[in-house]
């Protein structure tokens, strides 16, 4: 790693734990004074340490345990991406009207940002606004992904004979026949490894057919035999194939067959798994706006993990979260990360603005303050 990476890094894991330890004096020294932020509900300000101080512990007051663990960053350039999953409990004061509810918080994040001399003078957070409000109460949650039948008896299954002893996951759930297992929580401040396990059926019991795990303290920075430019391009076909060509075929030369998307950017999330679900995560999105297209990306890459920041725009032909079509043009914006295993998309950690979606389809949807 050279000077700049290393100097980068540190600059940015100080500012995650400035947050993290309300040590504000930290921020204001790692913080240009003409720092901007582009946040998908507070758009483009530019707040120097100061402002940045302010939202900071205004998130604390509502929400005091909130932490964010560093499982991913990575540098190129004078550019860092991380994976910043948030945590913590509503026991502090009101969210928008809503008194504090005492539950669990969690909710994920994929940040870049552009540092000169070692701090941090532009930076774009990725998180669904919608999902905070969720969570604190101001908006209803969706029901969570029903199994079935089968998937439910898999599950027992796998319990009886795999994990007899109750070991806690973070994510233990199931798709078809193929159970999935992530763990250590990642919840737990002493968490420094992550696991995906995949389990398929095998003489009344199962078999580990496919693990990666990975450190994250220190936070993972890719796998040091992977080649930086070849994961850039198959991230780079992602875009250009898929997301603007609408080329479902192209999943099987860059996508692998157990590819795992987690649509609000959390480690824990499981919610589209292989080919078929990405073809259904995707087709959800195409049926609201059948000419959905990537407008301008960019990307920030290093050895197996690439993160990019990204615009949207599409016509409103189809229902999207159960809003009818406007036949208006939406656009919207988003950051994601990509993890590249042997030359093929492994995992997919995705943020976008619903809720900016949402208020473009319908103007009298609540507004609110999002970290």
């Amino acid at each position: 790693m050279n000077n700049k990476m290393n100097t980068n890094k540190v600059a940015a894991t100080r500012f995650i734990e400035a947050f993290n330890n309300d040590d504000w004096d930290v921020v204001h020294e790692v913080v240009n004074p003409n720092f901007t932020l582009t946040h998908p509900f507070a758009g483009t300000v530019q707040l120097g340490s100061e402002g940045m101080v302010a939202a900071w512990s205004g998130d604390k007051a509502k929400v005091p345990d909130m932490w964010h663990p560093i499982p991913v960053m990575i540098t190129e350039g004078d550019y860092l991406a991380v994976l910043l999953p948030t945590y913590g409990h509503f026991t502090g004061e009101p969210y928008h009207g809503v008194p504090a509810t005492g539950k669990h918080v969690a909710y994920g994040m994929v940040n870049i940002v552009r540092l000169e001399e070692g701090k941090l003078t532009e930076a774009w957070f990725g998180m669904d606004p919608l999902v905070e409000m969720q969570q604190m109460g101001v908006a209803p949650s969706p029901p969570p992904r029903q199994l079935n039948a089968s998937e439910e008896a898999n599950i027992d299954l796998f319990q009886q004979t795999i994990n007899p002893a109750g070991v806690e996951y973070d994510n233990l759930t199931v798709f078809g026949d193929v159970v999935i297992a992530l763990g250590p929580p990642q919840y737990e401040k002493d968490a420094s490894v992550r696991k995906v396990d995949f389990y398929r059926p095998s003489n009344g019991s199962f078999e580990l057919v496919r693990s990666h795990e990975f450190t994250t303290n220190p936070p993972y920075a890719g796998d040091p035999s992977a080649d930086t430019e070849l994961s850039r391009m198959v991230v780079k076909r992602y875009f250009e194939e898929l997301l603007i060509g609408h080329d479902l075929d192209v999943l099987a030369e860059i996508a692998s067959p157990d590819i795992l998307i987690h649509p609000t950017a959390m480690p824990c999330e499981a919610s589209y798994y292989g080919m078929g679900g990405v073809g259904n995560w995707l087709g959800e999105d195409w049926k609201a706006f059948p000419d959905l297209t990537v407008a301008d990306y960019s990307m920030v890459a290093e050895r197996n993990i690439v993160a990019a920041r990204w615009t949207a725009r599409g016509t409103s032909k189809g229902n999207y979260l159960m809003l009818p079509p406007t036949g208006a043009a939406v656009e919207y914006t988003g950051v994601s990360m990509y993890r590249i295993e042997g030359s093929k998309i492994a995992e997919i950690w995705e943020t976008r603005n619903r809720l900016g979606i949402m208020r473009q389809l319908n103007p009298n949807i609540g507004s609110g303050h999002a970290h």
